[in-house]
């Protein structure tokens, strides 16, 4: 059975084809146009889901190998599968908010500017936030491939927004001899 991906592919080759008039490779051009994210847009589009809160569509802009490193994690992200717990539990707790007031980009490489705002809905580390409110900027730089990201990690005033969600402890260990997290 062909994946679903390549199934829609085919069928907007054959339709692009047949209603074009182009060569085959004409076409094959047109439907990878219509289909490729500019670094910014995969970007973009992961925050836009990101504030939707929908974790399906968050994964999906992850590739299945993704490194993701987010200082204010209280988790470990050694997988996808531990993102996609980050994010549940963020979203369990938190109506939470990126908003991009800048982004630059070279290459494959992105940079986001985020201010992020949210309000306590439920318990966050064993914490009832409710009422609780958190502001804080961060920058996201990303890596990207193809039209996923490969590579996240995420820069924030940690202690601000640990005091701002009841002070829980962050999990990746910032000590001054690890020279790569990445």
């Amino acid at each position: 059975m062909m994946p679903l991906k390549r199934k829609q592919f085919m069928r907007d080759f054959i339709l692009i084809l047949a209603n074009s008039g182009l060569r085959v490779g004409e076409a094959r051009n047109t439907v990878a146009k219509e289909n490729y994210m500019t670094p910014k847009e995969v970007s973009a589009a992961f925050v836009a889901a990101h504030n939707a809160h929908d974790v399906d569509k968050m994964m999906s802009y992850l590739t299945e190998d993704s490194v993701m490193i987010d200082v204010a994690a209280p988790i470990p992200l050694d997988s996808k599968k531990d993102v996609r717990k980050l994010y549940e539990m963020i979203f369990a707790a938190i109506d939470i908010n990126f908003e991009i007031t800048g982004m630059i980009a070279e290459g494959n490489k992105v940079f986001a500017a985020i201010r992020t705002t949210g309000s306590g809905i439920g318990v966050w580390m064993g914490k009832d936030l409710k009422g609780a409110k958190c502001e804080v900027f961060e920058g996201m730089f990303a890596e990207i491939r193809g039209n996923q990201i490969e590579k996240t990690m995420f820069y924030s005033d940690t202690a601000t927004l640990s005091q701002q969600l009841g002070d829980y402890s962050p999990a990746i260990d910032m000590d001054p001899e690890v020279s790569d997290i990445m």
